[in-house]
């Protein structure tokens, strides 16, 4: 969906010695504990949150390592983890509506309502523009630091 973010990373290592090495390995973004293990034969990226008193929306990123001649390929898909995508999505979802409504205020009302259907649009929109603005500064920035370390650790 909206909030999903996949990334390729190639290595000249084999899939099992990057696997091996991944393994328990802890990293550390915005004083924010993540560790690498292996859940259902998969490996995964999770953050540890318990001890933080922040409210954040933070990734779970799985990895998936492919052989190739030479070396392999890890490919990372990065989604917000289920507890915190709610209330970025219910602001999708009144973003939504606002600019719904001022749609069809502009079609259906007269023209003394137009006032209206530019203040549900620029609220809609700044209501948008500061929830991509704080995801950006957290959620996002987290994906592209898991991808960076990823990236060095390959």
């Amino acid at each position: 969906m909206l909030f999903r973010r996949s990334f390729s990373v190639q290595s000249n290592k084999d899939a099992d010695t990057l696997r091996k090495h991944f393994l328990g390995q802890h990293l550390k973004i915005h004083d924010l504990d993540f560790e690498i293990s292996e859940k259902n034969d998969a490996i995964k990226v999770i953050p540890h949150a318990e001890n933080s008193d922040q409210v954040y929306t933070l990734p779970i990123t799985r990895l998936k390592f492919e052989n190739r001649p030479g070396g392999c390929t890890v490919r990372g898909l990065s989604k917000p983890r289920r507890i915190d995508i709610g209330g970025p999505y219910l602001i999708l979802i009144f973003v939504t509506f606002a600019l719904i409504a001022a749609a069809v205020l502009y079609i259906k009302a007269d023209a003394e309502y137009i006032r209206t259907v530019y203040i549900l649009t620029g609220g809609a929109l700044l209501v948008f523009a500061i929830l991509w603005f704080r995801m950006e500064q957290g959620y996002f920035d987290y994906i592209r630091k898991i991808k960076k370390w990823v990236k060095e650790h390959s």
